[in-house]
């Protein structure tokens, strides 16, 4: 029960990261009526670039979760990397292009480890799900092989128990009475 709990709120946490994101995305994507120079430029990049890593880091970590792994840390390093992205993105929309720029590249590093992470994950879970299969695949070969050779040897005892008995009485003669 535990486990599914956790379970649960591991999916809600991801869900909600994910509206975040997306909400996020969508709402601070557009250039507003000011100015643009180089460096705004580049810090509309930056963020864009951090946001499209941290969403292929959040798609891995879901393709991980489905896969049966745990993603219990990678959970809390996305979160860091969006609290990190929600940061540089105040701090763009507060003016102050270098501070966003640097937060911004602070997210690129951990995106791509829990990317990475996720996927190695994924492939642990998908190898330790087929080693499961095939597992249970051979005990159960080798359960039904025990279970019809007992039977087998068990009828034989009886068999042989019954001819014996069978063999030991004598015929008794009936008389005809008719």
């Amino acid at each position: 029960m535990e486990v599914q709990q956790v379970n649960n709120i591991c999916k809600l946490f991801a869900v909600t990261m994910f509206i975040f994101l997306a909400l996020g995305f969508f709402l601070f994507s557009e250039h507003y009526g000011f100015a643009q120079t180089d460096q705004i430029d580049q810090t509309t990049s930056k963020l864009q670039t951090a946001n499209t890593a941290l969403e292929q880091a959040f798609n891995a970590v879901l393709d991980a979760e489905k896969a049966g792994a745990n993603v219990t840390g990678l959970l809390l390093q996305l979160n860091v990397a969006a609290g990190d992205l929600a940061q540089a993105e105040n701090s763009y929309h507060a003016g102050n292009s270098n501070a966003a720029a640097v937060q911004a590249d602070s997210v690129l590093p951990i995106a791509q480890e829990v990317t990475n992470s996720a996927q190695g994950a994924k492939q642990d879970a998908v190898a330790s799900g087929q080693n499961a299969f095939w597992l249970t695949i051979a005990f159960t070969a080798t359960g039904a092989f025990v279970l019809v050779l007992v039977l087998f040897l068990v009828w034989r005892r009886l068999k042989r128990g019954y001819m014996e008995k069978l063999f030991s009485l004598k015929p008794e003669v009936a008389e005809n009475t008719a």
